[in-house]
């Protein structure tokens, strides 16, 4: 049972009560019977507060308002308060019938006077309140957008962990006007919990709810009295509809109405109190609890991460993941707790309480017995208007941010989340978390909220910018704040496109934000089928298009699997590829049959003007081989490089250059979640003219072979004067002169290599992580060969290749 306030006491008022569920079923609309017996009864806590809700069973347990009675509550001491708890019928007509389309739970009259409550101290002050419907007290069973003004219902909106579990998702229904909430004709599982919070409000076949009202006694200025009876008066002529039941009453004794909250806040928990073990090797994790109040969320702090005081830290990488298991018990780790309090609550952790007013208060409070501490932060309330500026040019930058507070808050901006799900298929697309650190999408200008003091800034708006990181100091007039984010690397001049080949589960648009925000130019969005889900399949006719100036894309095409034969990316193709899985588990459905061949989906999307790509290349590895070799794939798709560019994606695209494949490479992130960054491994493109970008342009200058694949830096090469795609022809052995330039927009760079056939012939690296390499070699070439260039970091993040097909 939840804690109840000290500063309560439920009364006993079983001589008072007249009437079992039975009978006021005899007296209440119909759809009562049912719904009375399940409310609870006996001692519960609701909201924080006692109450006596009477016998179980067939037992009397109500006291009905059809004639005037006194309800004598003791001697329970000084209070500044009496709380009843107590429910009206549903509103008819003369002849005990509601009008045709007026559903149950559709309140009304709204504020119709049904009872006259008036509460006599022991000095004989009166106090009286008039109890009106939907005020005071409101119907047992209510619909949802009919909650009472004055009054909360008994259920109390309860914290869900988006997390889960996830309850087994039950039917949805249809539902008449004012009858169900949201969670009853729209149920879900995990979708459901991503709010954060339960909906309480019934529908007429679930349960009914009591009503909670609080009345504050007057004193006259003489300070609080006890009170001794409860006097009700009914006002409504024992007319159909207008029945009172109340099932409880409690007093109390505080400052202020103890069934209000105050706003939601945050409040940072410190180490070192006594914690609660919570079994097996997790980490140890207090329990706090309030009695007054709701505890939200408890979630562990980061520290600011400046360069100076992580200079091995890569601006725009993130941070290293928390690891529940990897502290020792009792650690102390920092904690942010959100939650809302009335100011005479108790908030308890472990042995240790707090009181409310004392933590509201301000400043620091220190565990009496122990090390730990707990102090109320800073709301995130100076709402600043930020701009993401092209120093150079003016213009807005599309961006990836993170805000971080001197206490390690994420502050999210406006229509953000602060905490980001990384789960498959459940993220809502503007959200990223790179280890533990969390980052939102923004297009430019934005607005977020902040906390007076320290906050830390980081923006990246990708590879080809120098990201921004510093700190700022936010006062009461912070209003505005202006980021500029410089683009140190531009090849875009030269008529190079970035482009992430493989995305999945964005909507269109939200795509084209990430990718404006991580600096790619095509993104292709790829429709799939999962067993019996499929994604982005109607996003296929209508879903490409381009933001408005023309300078980004996102193409919508397939993704056709097949778990032993391979995974294709058919991407442009004028009509769908179909079916989108052959074959039985992952990719099709339960036993479904092996009825299509990888050839022949690349052969449709051929002939509807698409291309080929072989979907995070090599793998699986099966029919993929024949098909390369039948000249059946346009390019191969890498997903991600090793730090040693000895993986399955390079070492397998050697062999097929080395067998004379002229195979091109693009790259394709296969992004799945919110941990995916758009374009995370990217194919820069050297188009092959000067008209605007279109799907058409990109594909003739990925089928030329004009790429280099990167997850980082710009890596230029040049053989003779030539570039990636292009074949000399030589008439003889000879010598060729090679450059190699490895540019990047911060200093990860550490070592260049020249490639022939597959070889390292040459390579320099600098004394320490750079931002620029350059290497010229000449090489001696007797027979057909194939040159490439590649850089590698000792942050072992960033790998990347290119290639110049043999002649």
């Amino acid at each position: 049972m939840r804690r109840s306030s000290p500063l309560a006491r439920a009364i006993d008022i079983d001589p008072a009560r007249t009437a079992s569920d039975a009978t006021v079923a005899t007296r209440f609309h119909p759809l009562y019977r049912s719904a009375l017996p399940r409310i609870p009864s006996g001692r519960q806590v609701f909201h924080g507060l006692p109450f006596d809700l009477g016998p179980a069973g067939d037992s009397v347990r109500w006291i009905v308002s059809d004639r005037p009675a006194t309800i004598d509550l003791g001697r329970p001491g000084a209070a500044s308060h009496v709380v009843v708890a107590h429910l009206c019928d549903t509103w008819r007509d003369d002849d005990g019938e509601r009008p045709p389309g007026l559903a149950v739970g559709h309140v009304v009259p709204v504020g119709e006077p049904l009872a006259r409550y008036t509460i006599v101290d022991a000095r004989g002050r009166r106090t009286s309140r008039l109890i009106r419907r939907r005020f005071e007290i409101n119907d047992g069973i209510l619909g949802w957008g009919s909650t009472a003004f004055s009054a909360i219902a008994h259920l109390d909106h309860a914290v869900l962990d988006w997390r889960g579990p996830h309850p087994v998702q039950g039917p949805g229904r249809y539902a008449a006007a004012g009858q169900s909430g949201i969670l009853t004709i729209m149920p879900g599982a995990y979708g459901t919990s991503q709010t954060g919070m339960t909906d309480y409000i019934p529908s007429a076949t679930d349960d009914a709810l009591l009503w909670l009202h609080a009345i504050a006694l007057d004193t006259d200025g003489a300070g609080p009295g006890e009170p001794v009876t409860l006097e009700i008066e009914p006002l409504a002529g024992d007319r159909p509809g207008s029945d009172i039941i109340l099932a409880a009453v409690t007093v109390y004794s505080g400052s202020a109405n103890p069934l209000a909250r105050g706003p939601r806040l945050q409040v940072l928990l410190d180490g070192g109190h006594k914690e609660a073990e919570r079994g097996g090797d997790q980490r140890a994790e207090q329990r706090v609890e309030v009695d007054l109040g709701i505890v939200i969320r408890t979630r562990r702090t980061e520290p600011l991460a400046l360069p100076s005081t992580r200079p091995e830290t890569v601006v725009g990488w993130g941070v290293r993941r928390l690891d529940p298991g990897a502290e020792p018990a009792g650690a102390g780790t920092p904690e942010v707790i959100d939650l809302a309090i009335h100011r005479d609550a108790i908030v308890t952790i472990g042995d240790w309480t707090v009181a409310g007013s004392e933590l509201l208060a301000g400043g620091l409070v220190r565990e009496p017995a122990g090390p730990g501490s707990i102090r109320l932060l800073p709301p995130p309330e100076i709402q600043v208007d930020a701009s993401i500026i092209d120093p150079t040019t003016g213009e807005l930058i599309p961006s990836r941010v993170r805000f971080v507070a001197a206490d390690g808050r994420y502050l999210p901006p406006v229509g953000h989340r602060d905490e980001i799900n990384p789960g498959f298929f459940e993220d809502t697309g503007g959200d990223l978390i790179l280890g533990s650190a969390a980052y939102a999408y923004v297009p430019g200008r934005f607005t977020v909220g902040l906390p007076v003091g320290t906050v830390e800034v980081e923006v990246v708006g990708g590879f080809d910018r120098r990201p921004f990181r510093s700190r700022i100091e936010v006062g009461p007039s912070t209003r505005r704040l202006e980021v500029p984010l410089q683009r140190t690397l531009d090849l875009h001049a030269g008529r190079w496109v970035t482009s992430d080949s493989h995305v999945h589960f964005v909507a269109p648009s939200t795509a084209l934000l990430q990718a404006a925000a991580e600096d790619v130019d095509v993104v292709h969005l790829l429709a799939a089928q999962w067993g019996d889900l499929y994604t982005s399949v109607t996003d296929f006719e209508w879903g490409s298009m381009a933001d408005p100036s023309g300078r980004r894309l996102v193409a919508v095409g397939t993704e056709n699997r097949q778990n032993v034969l391979g995974h294709l990316a058919l991407l442009g193709a004028h009509r769908m590829t179909t079916p989108l899985a052959s074959g039985g588990p992952p990719e099709g459905r339960m036993a479904g049959a092996l009825d299509t061949l990888l050839a022949d989906w690349a052969d449709r999307c051929r002939a509807a003007g698409g291309l080929v790509v072989a979907a995070h290349f090599p793998l699986p590895y099966a029919e993929i081989a024949a098909d390369i070799i039948a000249g059946r794939i346009d390019a191969i798709e890498a997903q991600a490089l090793s730090p040693g560019l000895d993986d399955p994606a390079v070492s397998e695209w050697y062999r097929y250059l080395n067998l004379g494949e002229r195979l091109p490479i693009v790259a394709g992130t296969d992004k799945m979640s919110s941990e995916v960054p758009v374009g995370a491994v990217r194919a820069y493109v050297h188009l092959l003219d000067d008209g605007p970008l279109t799907f058409d342009r990109w594909a003739a200058a990925v089928r030329a072979g004009r790429t280099f694949v990167t997850s980082g830096p710009v890596l230029e090469l040049g053989v003779e004067g030539q570039e990636p795609g292009d074949v000399l022809e030589l008439v003889s052995p000879g010598r060729l002169e090679v450059s190699i330039r490895a540019r990047a927009a911060q200093a990860v760079i550490t070592d260049v290599e020249l490639v022939v056939n597959g070889r390292v012939t040459a390579a320099t690296a600098a004394l320490g992580a750079t931002t620029e390499i350059v290497l010229r070699e000449s090489i001696e070439v007797a027979a057909g060969s194939w040159i490439a260039a590649r850089c590698r970091s000792d942050a072992r993040r960033f790998v990347q290749a290119a290639s110049l097909w043999p002649p």
